[in-house]
C-alpha cells in the first residue's frame, strides 16, 4: 500500500476534482451560450453542473482516502493529514451551498433533472440492496400459496461501478447527456431557450460529441489503471477486452466516427483529432497528471470557439 501524504491528499481531494470539473464548466458555458435565445450565458445551470461534478468526485475521493487513512494506524498520530479531510468537507459543504442557491432560482424541473443526473454519481460505489423487492417477492410467494418457510436468500446487491464494462459508459452519459439536460431544463424554464442553434452547432452534435468524449476519457483512465484493475478484478472495458491495444483501437474508431459524422464542425473535428492523439500518446506508464489533458480535449476547442465570437 502506498504511503498517504499531504501532496497525495491535496491532489485527490482538490486538484483532480477541480481540474476535471473545468470540462463541465467549459461544456455548460458552451451549451448555455449556443442554446440561449439572446446569446447570453446563464450562470445558474453552469453552477449546477460544476458544483454537482465537484460533489460527486469529491465525495468519492474523500470516501476512498478516509478508508485508506483509517487502515493505517500510524496515520492517527498525524494531525496534518487529518486536517485535510476537514478542509475537504468544508469545500464540499461550500459546493453544496452554491448548488442549493442555483437550484433555488431555477424551475422545479431543473431540480428533478439534476437529481436524476447526480444521484447515480453519488451512489457510484454504494452497495444498493434491493430489500424492498425481496419483501414484495415473499408476499407474492405467500399469495400464491407456496411454502413461506423455504430457505431465504440474501437480497441482491448492486454496485454501479462494478457493472461489467458499464463504468465508463455511465460516466459518459452522466457528464455528456446530463449537462445538456440540466442546461436545457434551466433555459426552457426561464423562457430563454432558442429555437435554432447558431452554425455550426446542433443539438445532436452537442449530445453525441459530449457523451462519446466523456466516455472515451473515462476509458482512458481505465487504461491508466489497467494492471491494478486486472489484479483487483474490476470489470472495466480494457480489462474485459484483455488488451490496451484493442482498447486504443476502439477509442480511435469512436473519435473518428464522431469527427466524420460532424465533419462540418471544425471545433468537433479538432477536438476529436486531439483526443485521438492523446489516446496513443498516453499509456499505463504515463503519469496520472498527464491524463488530465485527456479530460480537456473538448475544453480547448470550446474556448477557441468562444474566443472567435468575442474577438
Amino acid at each position: 500500500m502506498s504511503i498517504l501524504t499531504i501532496s497525495k491528499l491535496a491532489d485527490e481531494l482538490f486538484l483532480r476534482p477541480i481540474v476535471i470539473s473545468m470540462n463541465s464548466l467549459a461544456l455548460s458555458v458552451l451549451i448555455s451560450y449556443v442554446m440561449s435565445a439572446n446569446g447570453s450565458i446563464d450562470w445558474k445551470p453552469i453552477t449546477i453542473c460544476v458544483t454537482s461534478d465537484l460533489l460527486a468526485m469529491g465525495a468519492d475521493h474523500l470516501k476512498d482516502k478516509e478508508e485508506e487513512f483509517a487502515s493505517d494506524c500510524n496515520n492517527a498520530n498525524d494531525p496534518r493529514l487529518a486536517s485535510w479531510f476537514i478542509y475537504s468537507r468544508v469545500f464540499l459543504t461550500a459546493c453544496a451551498g452554491l448548488l442549493a442557491l442555483a437550484l433555488f432560482q431555477c424551475p422545479i424541473s431543473t431540480l428533478f433533472t439534476t437529481t436524476a443526473v447526480v444521484a447515480p454519481a453519488l451512489l457510484w460505489t454504494t452497495p444498493i440492496r434491493f430489500k424492498m423487492f425481496e419483501l414484495i417477492s415473499r408476499r407474492l410467494i405467500g399469495m400464491f400459496g407456496r411454502d413461506r418457510h423455504q430457505s431465504s436468500t440474501s437480497a441482491p446487491v448492486l454496485v454501479i461501478k462494478r457493472i461489467p464494462g458499464m463504468k465508463a459508459i455511465f460516466n459518459g452519459i452522466i457528464r455528456g447527456c446530463g449537462i445538456f439536460a440540466i442546461v436545457l431544463s434551466a433555459l426552457s424554464g426561464s423562457g430563454n431557450l432558442t429555437d435554432t442553434l447558431p452554425f455550426p452547432w446542433s443539438v445532436v452534435q452537442l449530445v453525441v460529441w459530449s457523451t462519446v468524449n466523456r466516455t472515451c476519457h473515462a476509458i482512458m483512465t481505465d487504461v491508466r489503471d489497467f494492471e491494478d484493475d486486472t489484479k483487483a478484478g474490476v470489470p472495466t472495458i480494457p480489462v474485459l477486452l484483455g488488451s490496451i491495444l484493442k482498447t486504443k483501437v476502439i477509442l480511435t474508431a469512436c473519435h473518428m466516427l464522431v469527427m466524420l459524422a460532424f465533419i462540418e464542425n471544425p471545433y468537433i473535428m479538432g477536438s476529436c483529432l486531439f483526443a485521438t492523439a492523446l489516446v496513443w500518446m498516453l499509456g499505463k506508464h504515463s503519469p496520472k497528471k498527464a491524463f488530465l489533458f485527456s479530460s480537456h480535449s473538448q475544453s480547448l476547442f470550446i474556448i477557441w470557439y468562444l474566443l472567435t465570437k468575442h474577438i
